[in-house]
């Protein structure tokens, strides 16, 4: 099925083009080599431990950091996002530039950020199963 951009309006193209680009960004540059260790250093790793070296799994696992509050999210894709720190978006600066106002992006943000509250709480917490 071929996807048809003629469709589209341009702030929707734009926003579908911002996207494209993170995505490859994305691709090009992928996770530093660090995170996943080669398999000949694991490999040593385990031959090196006996089974009363291997330390045993915390009871319960540290709590993860919460992620940054989003505070401006594009108003036709909820997959544009930024915390408005660091270096501005592109799709930032293309909605901008194209008549959009910072209002509507943190108006966006707040719709989003309730959406997850909602969703949260409607959502069955393990012991409620």
């Amino acid at each position: 099925m071929p996807f048809s951009l003629s469709k589209h309006t341009l702030p929707e193209l734009e926003s579908l083009l911002a996207e494209i680009k993170q995505e490859i960004a994305a691709r090009e540059n992928p996770a530093p080599a660090a995170a996943e260790p080669p398999a000949v250093v694991e490999a040593e790793t385990e031959a090196a431990l006996s089974a009363t070296d291997v330390p045993t799994p915390a009871a319960e696992p540290a709590a993860a950091a919460p992620a940054p509050e989003i505070r401006y999210v594009h108003p036709a894709s909820r997959t544009l996002t930024w915390t408005g720190e660091g270096a501005m978006p592109d799709w930032v600066t293309a909605y901008l530039a194209h008549g959009g106002s910072w209002s509507a992006m943190e108006n966006a943000a707040e719709k989003l950020a309730a959406s997850h509250r909602r969703h949260t709480r409607s959502t069955p917490s393990a012991h409620d199963r």
